[in-house]
């Protein structure tokens, strides 16, 4: 696949591939459910805009909102979908692929 190709289904990819969001979405991936504080401590980020990213997110269907225990009160909380676990995958892929043709491209001249 050619890199205009790789790089437009990227682009299709718009919820998952913006930087906050593709982190929110890579520390669910690795870490689990996770409550929306843990979420908002450990990505350093204001509620308001955590918030508004876990919403694009929930529309998407690429995350679930859950209740969970933590110490002796529910909370909210996230976790991934299987359509979330898909188009992370999809985009880390498409990443991967654009990552070999850099490497690939990386002993030609620069005209």
């Amino acid at each position: 696949m050619d890199l205009s190709s790789l790089l437009r289904r990227l682009q299709e990819e718009d919820a998952v591939v913006q930087p906050r969001r593709l982190s929110i979405l890579i520390l669910l991936a690795l870490e689990g459910r996770r409550s929306f504080k843990e979420l908002r401590d450990t990505l350093g980020l204001s509620p308001g805009n955590l918030g508004s990213h876990m919403k694009v997110l929930e529309e998407k269907e690429l995350v679930r909102k859950t209740r969970c225990l933590r110490g002796l009160r529910y909370v909210t909380c996230y976790e991934m979908t299987e359509t979330g676990v898909e188009k992370l995958g999809k985009v880390l892929d498409l990443a991967g692929r654009i990552s070999e043709l850099i490497k690939e491209g990386e002993g030609r001249s620069q005209d």
